[in-house]
């Protein structure tokens, strides 16, 4: 059982949000209180002859040997692990930073669930470059969770530790769209929420929240 008590969690997707041809889009995440563990899974898979040529550790760049070595390896940590996975329904979703905001709250919601108040930090593997577009996603995610954690946008390849999202991301991508589930029985047991939900109803629930927030700040009429 993982020391609920001064949590980490690293985020990464899997899919897209404006091909219409996926059909699905995973978000994951991997709390932890020790994040050298989930380096170390990082640097004991690059030691493998099949990982060695590649430049980082990525679910569609790896081989089904390094696939398998790693989450077994990950699966092996003191951990626990998150997935939303969002149905699309034939959309064409912008990848704003509202749009990805809105997804990672409602995998993060689930997170402090759980965490409470030793939730503590947030990492993703970088969605957006521009500076510009990780500050409108810092402060809209903030505004919806409610509360202000420490919020990192990182390179995968400075900060291998959040490469376990992406990995988990990946599995769990190719168990939903029927391609492959072998990857995703590695992990399985570890996860703590596994929640559907489609892109629909998490937009409804965005502005339902953003409605309530708006006529809170509205003065109040006077006679």
């Amino acid at each position: 059982m993982l020391n609920k008590l001064n949590i980490t969690i690293f985020i990464d997707e899997s899919g897209t949000l404006p091909d219409p041809k996926d059909k699905v889009v995973i978000v994951a995440a991997v709390g932890t209180n020790i994040i050298s563990q989930l380096t170390s899974v990082t640097k004991t898979i690059r030691k493998t002859r099949d990982a060695k040529k590649l430049s980082e550790i990525k679910f569609y760049r790896a081989g089904d040997k390094t696939k398998t070595k790693f989450l077994k390896t990950l699966a092996n940590k003191n951990i626990d692990i998150f997935v939303l996975i969002v149905e699309k329904q034939g959309k064409s979703i912008k990848d704003s930073p509202e749009n990805f905001a809105i997804l990672c709250w409602q995998l993060i919601e689930e997170c402090k669930l759980l965490y409470q108040n030793n939730l503590k930090k947030i990492i993703f593997d970088r969605h957006f470059h521009r500076l510009i577009d990780q500050e409108e996603f810092d402060l809209i995610l903030t505004k919806l969770l409610k509360k202000k954690f420490a919020i990192s946008h990182v390179d995968s390849q400075k900060v291998p530790a959040v490469n376990s999202a992406d990995m988990i991301a990946g599995s769990v991508l190719w168990a939903t769209t029927n391609k492959n589930d072998k990857f995703y029985q590695l992990i399985k047991e570890k996860i703590i929420v596994e929640k559907t939900i489609s892109w629909k109803k998490i937009a409804r629930k965005f502005w339902q929240t953003k409605t309530r927030s708006n006529q809170r700040k509205r003065p109040s009429k006077t006679s």
